[in-house]
């Protein structure tokens, strides 16, 4: 309530600049708090996805290998 009295108490063009500014750093909080304290997904850094890992990487890279990957080779002159 105390918000509500204060957002109608102030000009409108204000209020709305207020209102703007606080949903993005709700926002902002919510996503760190997320971020930041959820589970690790096994990544190079804590809450990054598993495939930036070191081994995810090199698996990656003899599959690439094995299959004779090649992503320009229907390139012509």
């Amino acid at each position: 309530m105390v918000l509500f009295e204060y957002l109608t108490k102030i000009p409108p063009a204000q209020a709305i600049g207020v209102s703007i500014v606080g949903a993005l750093g709700l926002t902002t909080l919510t996503w760190g708090t997320f971020r930041y304290t959820g589970e690790d997904f096994g990544g190079a850094l804590p809450g990054e996805p598993r495939t930036t890992s070191a081994e995810w990487q090199a698996a990656t890279r003899d599959y690439i290998i094995a299959q004779k990957m090649n992503p320009i080779s229907s390139y012509r002159k």
